[in-house]
């Protein structure tokens, strides 16, 4: 998103008009133009105008299109905007982050793993945020952990252990804190894609 396309976007009282209605529900076009005595080509333009500042998306249903206003967007603090002189590797790190919540979460929760390996890497740094150190986990616990982000709690229980992240003993999982000392496969690619070392 581009900050003076989304300034452009709000610098017009009509298409503040049609954010504020948005705020309440999605709108077609028409209805839109009704509500605001504007002529449908007129509340168009101005659509298209939000759509390209990225704060607006249409969604089919059957012959019209319905606007929602991406709220996340007006959310955002004016710094959020403004790019940096620089880009530093906690901002890489978090950018992309930011890129892979955004579509693979939805509720809280991914309904497909990414088959980009450093974006499932970050996947299963959600899921690690959640594991206790020094708790010791019965398969049963471990795997309601797991399937609080994803259902395929067998597949990313496994590779997990794969990395290092989760210690298996007697059917008892334990989370290695210090995984990040042995980075497994995942983990490697996701640091070489940051441009970060691997130890």
């Amino acid at each position: 998103m581009k900050a003076l396309q989304l300034f452009k976007g709000l610098a017009d009282e009509s298409r503040l008009e049609i954010i504020r209605l948005l705020q309440q529900k999605a709108w077609c076009v028409e209805d839109l133009a009704e509500e605001l005595h504007l002529a449908v080509s007129t509340v168009s333009a101005h659509l298209k105008k939000l759509q390209q500042a990225g704060l607006v998306y249409p969604v089919k249903v059957q012959y019209y299109s319905l606007y929602h206003l991406k709220k996340e967007i007006l959310d955002m603090k004016l710094q959020e905007l403004i790019p940096a002189d620089h880009a530093t590797e906690d901002d890489a790190v978090e950018t992309l982050r930011k890129k892979v919540l955004q579509t693979y979460f939805e509720d809280g929760k991914v309904k497909r793993l990414p088959t980009q390996n450093k974006k499932r890497w970050i996947v299963y740094l959600e899921i690690i945020r959640l594991f206790e150190a020094a708790r010791i986990y019965s398969e049963k616990e471990i795997n309601a952990v797991i399937s609080s982000i994803h259902e395929d709690y067998c597949l990313v229980r496994r590779e997990l252990v794969e990395e290092g992240v989760l210690e298996r003993q007697n059917g008892r999982y334990r989370f290695v804190e210090n995984y990040a000392e042995h980075p497994g496969f995942y983990q490697k690619i996701w640091r070489e894609s940051m441009g970060l070392p691997n130890n």
